[in-house]
């Protein structure tokens, strides 16, 4: 007998199981299209009302904007890569991205091309004598000496040794270089790298056995020269970036880079005490001597000169003549004025608020008046937090300072445009400027801000 609840079941349309499993199978698309923007989104589509600094969940890593990833360096034409980390699963979960061309490569990328052309390699012959030791002082500091007998190149029939590296300091052919490069020298050659490289004679302009410094002329009417740039070192910090360029064992033109790991007051080398030495982690060895240490601006702010070297070689800590030092000598022999430059308004164009790391300038000028600190009473008096400027004190007659008009009794702020918290800060900031500058002073008096224009002397 026939069942009838069998056939009345058969009898039924499939229509609506497919469109079930149909819309089951949109939603199943949706959900993955939805999970996969939910990812995305913030990466492709980020907005400006996102904060830069994101603060990551607890044990998990956060990774700085600024960084490109390694892909990107491979391939250049790559427009986004994404930064990624491991999950617990074994999966990948993209948790950043960057837009080709990241700020510290480029950065450091235009630094090596701005100084490479102006770095070049000396060659010498020496009168023979014994041949010197490497020097170890009572701090372990070791120089190599420049000369060792192995002859790098003939020139014209004549035997020359490598012993160091050089910065063109002016376009005329000058070179910058140190005292320990050439204090042996009879005969100088330099190697000008182009395409392509040329030796050219030169002679020793000047040199300052007590500054580790000296100055070589190619002796040629081929030029201009490609100059270097030379920086302020007084704004270089520990932990700032740097580039070192020379040509460490006969490798010529050879880039290293890391920071300055640390200031040395005062150190004694192989005799000479040498102020206020950059301590850097940028690799120096044997040919490096003489060659400079630059920031990402491509700026020189050092010259190399000595390494901790218990084995003759680098070991991770090498010093650089901060430029700064080298200004009195490169002005009294070149005849160049190494102030910085201001802007219209007397302010100067770098992004720092404070002097108190710094050296004191090359330039020397007058400004002509005495301040106090700011203690609590002070302070408390004039309405202004501890330490945010100082107090005029003393204006000496006819000096810049009285015929700007600052009287005793004013708060000075900011000079230049870098902020003052210390009494000795307006000496470090105005010697980095030459005479006949107007520098924009800004103080407070009676309650009330103003600025002026003070012309140095």
């Amino acid at each position: 007998m026939p069942d009838d609840h069998n056939d009345e079941f058969c009898n039924q349309s499939i229509r609506p199981w497919i469109l079930g499993l149909v819309g089951v199978s949109v939603m199943s698309v949706l959900w993955v299209v939805l999970k996969r923007q939910e990812i995305f989104t913030p990466v492709e589509f980020e907005t400006p009302n996102v904060p830069k600094a994101v603060t990551s969940m607890v044990g998990e890593p956060s990774f700085p904007r600024n960084v490109m990833p390694a892909a990107m360096a491979v391939d250049p034409n790559l427009q986004r890569a994404g930064l990624t980390k491991a999950t617990p699963n074994g999966g990948m979960q993209l948790v950043a991205a960057q837009v080709n061309g990241g700020g510290f490569q480029d950065s450091l990328k235009d630094a090596v091309n701005s100084i490479i052309p102006t770095v070049c390699d000396i060659h010498a012959r020496r009168i023979p004598r014994a041949a010197r030791q490497p020097v170890v002082d009572a701090q372990n500091l070791k120089f190599v000496p420049p000369f060792d007998g192995v002859i790098d190149k003939f020139i014209a029939n004549k035997g020359y040794e490598k012993i160091g590296s050089g910065v063109f300091v002016d376009d005329r052919g000058y070179i910058l270089t140190n005292y320990h490069v050439t204090q042996d020298a009879t005969d100088v050659m330099v190697t000008v790298f182009g395409t392509p490289a040329r030796d050219y004679p030169a002679e020793i302009v000047a040199q300052d056995a007590n500054a580790d410094l000296a100055l070589l002329k190619l002796k040629t009417t081929d030029g201009p020269f490609v100059e270097a740039k030379i920086g302020d070192s007084s704004w270089t910090q520990v932990g700032d970036y740097v580039v070192a360029v020379g040509s460490p064992f006969g490798i010529e033109q050879t880039v290293t880079s890391g920071i300055i790991s640390g200031n040395r007051k005062s150190m004694v080398i192989d005799g000479v005490r040498y102020k206020d030495l950059f301590q850097t982690d940028a690799s120096i060895n044997r040919g490096s001597s003489g060659g400079p240490l630059v920031n990402m601006k491509g700026e020189v702010i050092g010259i190399n000169t000595a390494i901790y070297a218990p084995t003759g070689v680098f070991s991770g800590t090498g010093f650089a003549i901060p430029i700064n030092n080298c200004k009195d000598f490169l002005s009294a022999n070149l005849g160049k004025s190494y102030a910085v430059p201001l802007d219209k308004k007397g302010l100067v164009n770098v992004a720092l608020t404070k002097f108190s790391h710094l050296q004191q300038g090359p330039v020397p000028v007058h400004f002509g008046i005495e301040v106090m600190a700011v203690d609590s009473i002070i302070a408390k008096q004039y309405g202004i937090p501890v330490g945010k400027g100082v107090l005029v004190n003393r204006i000496l007659d006819g000096s810049p300072a009285a015929i700007a008009g600052i009287m005793r009794g004013d708060i000075i702020l900011s000079v230049a445009g870098v902020e003052i918290t210390e009494t000795g800060d307006i000496p470090k900031v105005v010697t980095h400027f030459k005479a006949g500058d107007n520098v924009n002073v800004r103080l407070l008096r009676n309650g009330k801000a103003d600025e002026v224009l003070v012309k140095l002397q």
